[in-house]
């Protein structure tokens, strides 16, 4: 999606950067912090009554997101650079193998991931980051205030350097965003005049339209912060707790731990991630010791990891989705998503349970949403979404003028009722063997249904943006904290005059201008209770009303662990993952 799965992505990518978002850190109420699972209270000082509302976090835990017109606590910076993670100190050691899935970076000039998204090796680091609660917290910015109408003001950390030595100043913040500005702005909305550096740690943000979910949105790994005048295309110089020792694309990413850490040094020496699509020959590597922990277990085959000596599975909540969206912008002969009849029917006719609990063995919920519900509070109590009705299915195609035709196939007008779903985003097997599944329920109804699945994410997106696909089955992931993150990244109108490629989403999707309108309130929502109503009604459009999207299920993080492995937590949003705290017994 990032994508941002991910799934904010700087164009197209945008799933990459989602894999997804919640919400602002100072930019949140007490309301969403508790839908979070925050531990905090959430009581704050009495309103200043100034126009700029400081919004800050605390460097080690505490209630870190407010919202304009919400009042946040306000924590002096640190005198000395500390870590917001907690990490103990000390003198890193031993190696650390990851099986990942595919490389699914990006190398273009302007729009290269490298070591960001999807698969983030902690070698960038953002102004601030999300927590596995959803919450934001500082990072390279210390503190933060928002400035009536539309700016956001960042207090930088002192004292940080590049892994070539560089000082981290305001200049690199500029720099970063102008990379995003170049390629269209992305979720930001920023432009080559957005950054305005006030003083070598301090910089203000404006975006070029309305937009107050930035703290929530800059938390996410494309929007990291890079070296002045470097490329990640080309090479990749941040300030994280790791540094890049190898990229051979398709094979592996080495780093090492960073010496001159700023905050806690990591726990590590070096870490290798090997790239192996396939999801079993990751499971075998760990069975057979070659590695030591595995992405992405398949749910399918997860209870069996569980019953071999020395291995476990760590699970993480909710933070990603299973969802099949569906093209209602197509040409013939992909055009049959633009009748919402086809649409409804095939909402009713996927059994969620059996793949859920039957298939995927109870590791995800069942949904009505393609964000964590908890992001949307109570707000969420408007989307009901659809439960198996086969008959009723059945019923609605019946009354749309498909009837039954030559091997249970539905006609209309001569035209027979056949779908083409599309996988590989963020890669086929991730989805298995969910298409089959829907294939056999589609086809109790009448639908016949072909499967395609697509090599990699670059041939997935490729397909998307010449429509070639009626549904398209999508594993996204909540990024950041804001509710509206997905939808607007994904279903928000085109610009006609825009770039081609990152608008392939909003060609192929949107629902029009009811659902933007929705998306417009959430961007300029002051409150988190406004946030929240928008992105829900924003999502009943969506699923109710226009069967666009249809969810699956929300669903968990599955990581298969050896024993050696020492504190290794996995987070929601697996973009956002950290590795610094990790470290390995080699005893």
């Amino acid at each position: 999606m990032e994508r941002y799965q991910d799934a904010l992505r700087v164009p197209v990518s945008r799933r990459r950067f989602l894999w997804l978002t919640g919400i602002t850190a100072g930019v949140v109420s007490s309301g969403l912090l508790a839908a979070c699972g925050s531990d905090d209270d959430g009581e704050t000082p009495p309103s200043t009554g100034s126009d700029a509302t400081p919004t800050t976090g605390a460097s080690t835990g505490g209630d870190a997101t407010a919202t304009p017109g919400d009042t946040a606590d306000t924590t002096p910076a640190a005198e000395a650079p500390t870590s917001p993670s907690g990490e103990g100190e000390g003198a890193p050691g031993g190696e650390l193998i990851v099986a990942a899935t595919q490389d699914g970076y990006r190398t273009e000039p302007n729009r290269a991931n490298v070591g960001q998204y999807p698969l983030n090796t902690n070698i960038f680091e953002t102004l601030v980051r999300l927590t596995p609660d959803y919450q934001v917290e500082p990072v390279l910015a210390e503190s933060w205030e928002f400035v009536e109408p539309n700016t956001w003001r960042f207090l930088l950390r002192e004292g940080v350097t590049f892994h070539d030595g560089t000082p981290f100043t305001a200049e690199a913040v500029q720099w970063s965003m102008g990379r995003i500005a170049a390629v269209g702005g992305g979720q930001l909305g920023v432009d080559e005049t957005s950054v305005e550096i006030v003083d070598d740690f301090t910089v203000a943000i404006t975006p070029s339209r309305t937009n107050l979910r930035v703290i929530q949105q800059i938390s996410h790994p494309s929007n990291s912060i890079v070296a002045p005048d470097t490329e990640p295309a080309e090479i990749r110089v941040g300030t994280g707790p790791f540094m890049e020792v190898e990229y051979l694309p398709e094979d592996r990413y080495v780093v090492e731990a960073n010496p001159d850490y700023w905050g806690d040094a990591p726990q590590l020496s070096q870490i290798t991630f090997r790239f192996i699509p396939d999801p079993t020959t990751r499971v075998l590597a760990l069975q057979s010791g070659e590695v030591d922990l595995v992405v992405e277990v398949p749910r399918e085959s997860a209870r069996d990891l569980t019953s071999m000596d020395g291995l476990s599975l760590v699970t993480s909540k909710v933070g990603a989705y299973e969802a099949l969206y569906v093209n209602i912008h197509g040409e013939e002969p992909y055009d049959l998503g633009q009748e919402k009849a086809v649409r409804e029917a095939v909402a009713y006719g996927i059994d969620k349970d059996s793949i859920v609990n039957g298939v995927w063995q109870g590791n995800a919920e069942i949904s009505n949403t393609m964000i964590p519900p908890a992001i949307l509070g109570d707000a969420g109590d408007i989307i009901t979404g659809t439960t198996f009705d086969p008959d009723r299915a059945r019923q609605i195609l019946e009354d749309a003028g498909w009837v039954e035709g030559s091997g249970g196939v539905r006609e209309k007008d001569g035209r027979q009722l056949k779908l083409t779903m599309i996988v590989g985003f963020p890669n086929a097997e991730i989805h298995t063997p969910m298409p089959e599944f829907v294939q056999a329920q589609l086809a109790d109804i009448g639908i016949e249904m072909d499967i395609v699945q697509t090599p990699d994410t670059a041939i997935y997106e490729a397909r998307l943006q010449t429509g070639e696909g009626d549904l398209w089955a999508e594993a996204g992931s909540q990024n950041d904290g804001n509710p509206c993150f997905l939808p607007d990244l994904l279903f928000y109108s085109p610009d006609p005059e825009g770039d081609p490629e990152s608008m392939a989403y909003g060609n192929a999707f949107a629902p029009g201008a009811a659902f933007d309108a929705h998306i417009d309130d959430c961007r300029a929502a002051v409150t988190t209770e406004e946030v929240q109503d928008a992105a829900a009604e924003a999502m009943k459009v969506l699923v109710d009303d226009e069967f666009v999207v249809i969810p699956l299920a929300g669903t968990f993080r599955l990581y298969g662990v050896s024993a050696k492995v020492q504190g290794f937590e996995a987070h929601p949003s697996g973009v956002n993952q950290r590795w610094a705290s990790v470290s390995v017994d080699e005893g």
